[in-house]
């Protein structure tokens, strides 16, 4: 009787100890995994592994972005999905029957004026017809080489150099070399043709004030100045809000720093026009692939007209840098 009982005892013990060894290892993996990047925050590394914070290369703690809609784990089979769902993106299917293939993850600066280069090279991957999708740096090779062989008559107007950021008539020639057509521009945020050309399958371009934006994201003591630097970002998501104005959509967009995240119209206009106010430059562009211009004379003539529709943006370059020293963020 008394083997019978220590054979138990030492079967329990033996659980135990397995059970202590294998919560050690969920730690181990769990301390492990908050170390990884997160997939869309450019060239994250970990802060704090506790508490599952990270830094980019660009700033010196990655902010918090209040009321901004949260991605979640769906809810559990019979509760409420509205108080935790991720915002529908309604420009997603129609992207792609217009041809947009675009990346999950956002393509992040390399330098302090290198958002307009960003931009387009999201867009280059996006808009790519190769077999293979591009990778970044692929993309990023496209846009530098299309950037350097601009033709002759298109530099007689813009001289496109990216090193320093890009004017709205630079992105447009880029834009046209790229064969993507730019349809209309703006200098504010006509939601109204903003979430009509999303919905129907075309991109957006926004010039913006870094700060202005920023700021939005930001609780009331982390607040930087009201004034930044211009700064490019691309928007490819719409989500409409509860009335029938557009005035309360929300857009998604990729941002070169901080990476994809919903916005509030209103905040999108608040940067639009703060950034007309402060640099005299901003605005939003909408842009579609132009599948008829496959020629190196085709997409000349794109470009050309595509200058005709930047104009309403202004002439300031934008090529804001980083995020939270906020007096030269993005």
């Amino acid at each position: 009787m008394a083997l019978g009982i220590g054979s138990k005892l030492d079967s329990v013990m033996a659980r135990i100890r397995q059970a202590a060894e294998q919560a050690r290892a969920d730690m181990a993996a769990a301390a492990q995994s908050v170390k990884e990047p997160l997939p869309d925050a450019p060239d994250a590394k970990a802060v704090n592994p506790a508490e599952g914070r990270y830094l980019d290369s660009f700033e010196e703690e990655r902010a918090q972005k209040m009321g901004m809609p949260s991605l979640a784990a769906p809810p559990p089979p019979g509760t409420d999905p509205a108080a935790s769902a991720i915002p529908t993106n309604e420009a997603t299917q129609a992207q792609k029957e217009q041809g947009w293939n675009a990346p999950q993850t956002t393509v992040a600066q390399t330098s302090k004026k290198g958002c307009a280069e960003a931009t387009l090279t999201y867009l280059e991957q996006s808009s790519a017809e190769e077999a293979a999708p591009l990778t970044q740096q692929e993309a990023r090779e496209k846009v530098r080489n299309k950037a350097d062989t601009m033709t002759t008559s298109v530099k007689d107007r813009v001289d496109v150099n990216l090193d320093d950021g890009a004017t709205a008539d630079e992105m447009g020639a880029m834009l046209g070399s790229m064969g993507i057509k730019v349809t209309n521009g703006f200098d504010e945020c006509n939601t109204d043709a903003l979430s009509g050309a999303l919905k129907n399958g075309q991109m957006a371009l926004a010039l913006v004030d870094s700060n202005a934006l920023l700021n939005t994201t930001l609780a009331e003591g982390e607040k930087g100045p009201d004034s930044g630097e211009l700064h490019w970002l691309t928007i490819d998501g719409v989500n409409p809000g509860k009335s029938k104005s557009t005035d309360d959509d929300l857009y998604r967009v990729r941002d070169p720093v901080n990476g994809a995240y919903w916005v509030k119209a209103s905040d999108l206009k608040k940067s639009i026009s703060q950034a007309q106010e402060q640099h005299g430059s901003g605005g939003v562009m909408t842009v579609k692939k132009d599948g008829t211009a496959k020629t190196t004379e085709q997409r000349e003539a794109l470009a050309q007209s595509n200058l005709e529709r930047t104009q309403p943006l202004g002439k300031g370059n934008g090529g804001a840098s980083r995020r939270l020293s906020v007096g030269e963020s993005s």
